[in-house]
């Protein structure tokens, strides 16, 4: 998946982008608020640059053209969290849960810390960091979400084999790309039904060992919440 990333400064404004296959991610900072902007449809990337052209000239980013707009006053914000990975950053509004949802993005230079630093550099309260492990369905969800992938990837291989060794024409179900079809018939060929059964019980009990790794022992995110005794003092 194609990611790049930007940030200038133009109109006292700082801008990250991240950019996916189907759809691009822009936070813009600006005017002590935070804009959360998502582009999509036809033309992505000429439509992304006229984006990006308008926010650097100093457009409102409600009128800059992105299919939606999500914008929080940075003044607002009563929690910040960055990601084990620090690969992505939730900001937590006063207002959440009275019909508005926390403003998320995810980055593409695993710089999520210093996008939070900026902006609560722009709020008059301070803010104290510290660390919080994650839930047991958000450790469970990289061990799910690869063995969901794998288990499809090994089924589709065994179905393959069965029908090589059946003597019919091998035909790989669920998957277009033809490079990955051949690669896929290769490796049937090449473990036979009784490989690939292996590889699958293999990968599974890795799976297995990483989602116990990882509930035994929690990646931490880190959580900002405001500094009340500075606060107070």
């Amino acid at each position: 998946m194609p990611v790049h990333h930007f940030k200038g400064k133009t109109m006292e404004s700082e801008i990250w982008v991240k950019s996916e296959e189907k759809r691009t991610f822009i936070l813009v900072l600006r005017d002590r608020k935070v804009h959360h902007m998502k582009i999509t449809g036809l033309m992505l990337k000429r439509k992304s640059q006229n984006v990006l052209e308008a926010l650097q000239q100093g457009q409102e980013p409600s009128a800059a053209g992105a299919n939606s707009v999500t914008t929080l006053d940075v003044e607002s914000i009563r929690k910040a969290e960055v990601s084990p990975s620090n690969g992505s950053l939730t900001l937590h509004g006063e207002g959440e849960g009275k019909g508005s949802k926390p403003l998320k993005f995810s980055t593409s230079d695993s710089n999520a810390d210093k996008i939070l630093q900026a902006i609560l550099a722009q709020t008059d309260r301070p803010f104290q960091p510290r660390q919080e492990e994650i839930g047991a369905l958000e450790a469970l969800a990289p061990p799910a979400l690869f063995g969901a992938v794998g288990g499809m990837l090994c089924w589709a291989s065994y179905m393959t084999a069965r029908d090589l060794a059946a003597g019919h024409e091998a035909e790989v179900k669920g998957i277009r790309r033809r490079g990955m079809q051949r690669m896929l018939i290769g490796i049937s060929e090449m473990l036979g039904t009784s490989g690939t059964i292996v590889v699958g019980l293999i990968l599974l009990a890795l799976i297995l060992g990483w989602a116990a790794h990882r509930i035994i022992r929690r990646p931490e995110r880190t959580v900002w919440l405001p500094n009340t005794e500075t606060t107070m003092a």
